[in-house]
């Protein structure tokens, strides 16, 4: 507290942070109203209305709160939360969420395959995994390319949107494999 009130501006810069949490919030909360409404156009059949709902959330501004885009980190965290709210849920040695992980990267396109591989990394570094849940994982991601997080990806307003597409039936293809195991 003492070196802030010694750098030039003070505590303005922890000010001006507190003063913009409230937009970013609500920047990503919308993101993740319009990603729950194109998930659920997308598994009523309704693609083109999903992608129009993904279009509106990739306009929404840069957050310089959190550094991102609302849509990429929103669309991050819609598979991170299904991954993890799923292992925390699962009983000791139930490995069926990784086993349905596992699935998604194998039968997903690039931009899915490479956000489980975030996702799991996370997991790998977080979480209190068994050996061999250790080993699955690992092998599982060892031919991933490692690229920088959705939300530093350098990509347009077009790519982000086909991006979250792609999430988006990821996340569906979490679920069922999921449900099938």
């Amino acid at each position: 507290m003492a070196e802030r009130a010694r750098a030039p501006f003070g505590d303005t810069v922890l000010a001006a942070g507190r003063t913009l949490q409230p937009f970013s919030r609500a920047s990503h909360q919308i993101a993740s109203n319009l990603l729950g409404k194109a998930v659920r156009a997308v598994q009523g059949g309704d693609r083109e209305k999903a992608r129009r709902y993904v279009e509106r959330a990739a306009r929404l501004p840069f957050d310089g709160h959190e550094e991102e885009l609302p849509l990429a980190g929103e669309a991050h965290m819609m598979l991170f939360n299904l991954i993890t709210d799923e292992l925390e849920e699962s009983d000791a040695g139930d490995s069926a969420w990784l086993h349905a992980a596992v699935e998604v990267l194998v039968s997903s396109d690039e931009a899915v395959r490479c956000e489980v591989r975030d996702v799991l990394t996370i997991v790998e570094k977080e979480y209190e995994l068994t050996r061999p849940e250790r080993l699955t994982l690992r092998a599982a991601i060892a031919d991933v390319p490692a690229r920088p997080e959705l939300r530093e990806l350098a990509v347009d307003g077009d790519e982000l949107v086909e991006i979250a597409l792609s999430l988006i039936d990821g996340c569906l293809a979490y679920v069922a494999a999921v449900r099938r195991r």
